[in-house]
């Protein structure tokens, strides 16, 4: 496993992609017809399949912010172990929520 670099860490750009995919896999779900058959049928969606749909540009975003998702994690993990911030909790998940609305929130 290669080591964690927190340099690469940016919090504005870890939310403006956070954003960017929940609004296209959303519009991905709504007007692919692939997508509009499995979801009535019924049948299993996963993770992959939606990012074996998007563009090429996509695709490249999308391992930029599951990059960022992993140092995300990690500084969550870390700040938790230290007693930083707000605790873990099942609902929320980790730190505190500081958003206004669902829409602000990161998945």
């Amino acid at each position: 496993m290669a080591p964690i670099n927190l340099d690469r860490w940016d919090e504005n750009r870890y939310r403006e992609l956070n954003a960017y995919f929940r609004i296209r896999i959303k519009t991905l779900l709504e007007s692919d017809p692939y997508f509009k058959e499995i979801l009535a049928q019924e049948q299993g969606l996963q993770l992959q399949d939606l990012v074996n749909r998007m563009t090429n540009a996509d695709q490249v975003l999308w391992t930029e912010f599951l990059e960022l998702d992993q140092l995300k994690l990690h500084i969550d993990l870390q700040n938790h172990l230290e007693g930083k911030g707000m605790p873990f909790a099942p609902q929320r998940g980790f730190g505190n929520n500081l958003f206004n609305s669902e829409e602000e929130s990161t998945w």
